[in-house]
């Protein structure tokens, strides 16, 4: 595919684990164009977050790599944790600059960067605020600013809002949405969260459980400048819930017989 960011073939990644080799993923391919949103969903442990790192370059000693990926039209990479990663030390305006100050980029220059970003994505006045001082919402506000200064062409997403209240988590995906169009990345979720995905996402995939595989792909045809909150009472988006629902659960419910046959073992 001409415009392909990330494209993967009979991808499939294996792991030791406990003296025993875990088959995380089995035989994925997939392709993500330039400025996508797509999101990955699946049963937990299904291989989600083992294909972003693997796309990320984070691959373990010991990780056994069949098939191939292609990750080489990138060339800068942001990856958004579930976990908090401020430097609670740092005020929120140091927060930010860290990355610019990592690749050499003057203080004057970064400090000029991140003030421009925190007042155009509505924390100007909190610059000098430390982590603790700031509201779970607002520190995931600071941590994707953060991640986008230095200008990726890829942002990775791990579950970033799991920990969020359901209003709060809302208003950030309509930030993400605001972001994605504002700065034309390609980004990629991993949630468990279908409304999400639907919400955000222009593409997503199901993943079978482990090993994760793909098996079905679902184009979202919303608007591009939809309302995360909005959309959600719009008939289309009702309709795909359903469809998205009844296959999710009949992976996860393999999932769980997969594992009752082991434990009777």
């Amino acid at each position: 595919m001409p415009n392909s960011m990330i494209e993967t073939q009979n991808l499939s990644i294996s792991y030791w684990s406990k003296n025993k080799r875990i088959e995380a993923l089995h035989d994925v391919s997939l392709s993500i164009n330039a400025g996508e949103f797509v999101t990955l969903i699946g049963p937990s442990g299904c291989g989600k977050s083992t294909l972003l790192n693997v796309i990320a370059g984070l691959i373990s000693p010991g990780t056994e790599v069949q098939g191939t990926f292609n990750t080489s039209g990138i060339k800068q990479i942001g990856y958004l944790f579930q976990k908090q990663t401020l430097l609670p030390w740092r005020t929120v305006l140091d927060n930010v600059t860290a990355p610019l100050e990592i690749r050499g980029v003057s203080r004057t220059e970064g400090r000029r960067k991140a003030l421009a970003l925190l007042e155009k994505y509505g924390l100007s006045g909190f610059e000098h605020s430390f982590p603790r001082e700031l509201s779970g919402g607002m520190q995931q506000r600071v941590l994707l600013i953060r991640t986008l200064i230095y200008e990726p062409d890829v942002v990775l997403l791990d579950e970033p809002l799991s920990s969020l209240d359901a209003q709060t988590r809302a208003l950030l995906q309509d930030e993400f949405l605001r972001l994605w169009r504002d700065t034309g990345c390609t980004f990629l979720l991993v949630t468990h969260d279908l409304d999400e995905a639907i919400a955000l996402s222009q593409r997503v995939f199901l993943l079978s459980s482990r090993p994760g595989t793909i098996v079905k792909e679902f184009e979202i045809n919303l608007p591009k400048d939809r309302s995360a909150i909005a959309i959600r009472t719009d008939s289309q988006f009702q309709t795909i819930q359903r469809e998205m629902w009844s296959d999710l659960t009949k992976q996860v419910l393999q999932q769980q017989d997969q594992g009752f046959a082991l434990f009777q073992r």
